[in-house]
Formats: C-alpha cells, sequence, structure tokens
C-alpha cells in the first residue's frame, strides 16, 4: 500500500511539474494584487465597506460557516472550502473562459475587504493576520493549487480543440488533477479547517487576555 501510494505522489508531482508549472506563483500573485486593489477601493469608499462586510457576514453564516452562536463550524468551513476548491476546478471545463481565475479574484476581493474594515474599526493589522495567517498556511496554497489546477485543464482543452501539439490527452490529463486533488488540495483543506476552528481562535484569545 505504501508503495503505491508514493507511486501516486510521483505521478502527482510529475504531472504538477509538466503541467502547472508556475501558474501556482502566477496565481499567488494574482491573488495578492486583487486584495491590494479592493484594500485601495475600501479605504477610499468606507461606507460602502462596512455595507459589503455585512453582506460578507450574512453569507457566511448562510453557509453554514458560522454556527448560530457566532463561533466557526468545523464541517462548515470545511465542506464550503472543498466544494469551493472543486467548483474552482470543473469551471475549468469550459474552455476559453478560464473562469477558475473569478477564484483568485474574488478570494483575494475578499481579503482586502477584511483588512480595510480592520483599519476602518483602528483594529491594528496584526491581529488580522494573526486572525487569517494560521489556516491561511494551508487554505492559500491549496486554493492556488485548485485555481492552477482549473486554469490547466482549461487551457489543455482550447489546446485539444486547436488541435495543439502541446494538448494532453484528457484521460490521463484528468487522472493528474485528480490525484493532486485528493493528496494534496483536500488535505491542505481538512489542515486549514481543523487550524481556523480551534487553533486561530485559541491564539486570538490569547492575544486578546
Amino acid at each position: 500500500m505504501m508503495e503505491s501510494l508514493q507511486s501516486h505522489f510521483r505521478d502527482m508531482r510529475d504531472f504538477c511539474r509538466g503541467q502547472l508549472g508556475r501558474l501556482p506563483l502566477w496565481t499567488g500573485l494574482g491573488f495578492l494584487a486583487a486584495a491590494a486593489g479592493m484594500f485601495a477601493l475600501c479605504m477610499a469608499d468606507r461606507e460602502t465597506t462596512a455595507t459589503l462586510v455585512g453582506s460578507l457576514m450574512e453569507m457566511m453564516s448562510d453557509s453554514g460557516a458560522i454556527d448560530s452562536t457566532g463561533a466557526i463550524s468545523f464541517f462548515g468551513v470545511l465542506l464550503n472550502n472543498w466544494f469551493a476548491m472543486l467548483f474552482s476546478v470543473l469551471y475549468g471545463f469550459l474552455p476559453f473562459l478560464f473562469l477558475p481565475l473569478l477564484a483568485i479574484v474574488s478570494n483575494g476581493a475578499v481579503l482586502g475587504l477584511l483588512a480595510a474594515w480592520y483599519v476602518i474599526q483602528d483594529i491594528p493589522l496584526s491581529v488580522y493576520v494573526m486572525a487569517i495567517l494560521p489556516h491561511g498556511i494551508f487554505e492559500l496554497p491549496a486554493l492556488f493549487l485548485a485555481v492552477s489546477l482549473g486554469v490547466a485543464l482549461c487551457r489543455n482543452l482550447v489546446r485539444s480543440i486547436t488541435k495543439s501539439p502541446k494538448a494532453m490527452p484528457m484521460i490521463p490529463f484528468f487522472t493528474g488533477v485528480l490525484q493532486t486533488m485528493l493528496l494534496l488540495v483536500f488535505p491542505l483543506v481538512l489542515a486549514a479547517a481543523v487550524v481556523e476552528t480551534w487553533v486561530t481562535p485559541a491564539l486570538l484569545a490569547l492575544l486578546f487576555a
């Protein structure tokens, strides 16, 4: 069993090197650009920022990520993030549109929005970093990988449609996508949910003790 698992990891590594290349790096830079842009816009219009934050909190509550007491729900966060990663890949099945990139823009915008809200509320950004960094260490790489897989899938479909010699047969390609999701993306999301639910609140409690 161990040898089989090691074989799957080798196949995943080779697939990611060959098909993703620097895509995770570029998606990460795009995420930071979206966050910075949203932060600047929100600082320039504080009333709209308050409205957006209120809407975001309602969406999180409706999604099940936050329970009736206002605490973070482990299973709510886990399932929401797993589905978010899955759809970031599945959007790649629509050729030419590169829709997975929308996940980078939207998530980066949320990061910038909340950072601006902390500043507006005169809360130190160090507190914000403490609130997102522990689980972000796991969740952000998972996001960048999932979006990169979706972009690579879309790109491979375009290559197949246009008869490009760079096109990879779809079945082996999708096998590589599935391996990466199961062996890397989903475990990272699981770790992020554990940290966000139990570790981050404990760290913040110590900070404000």
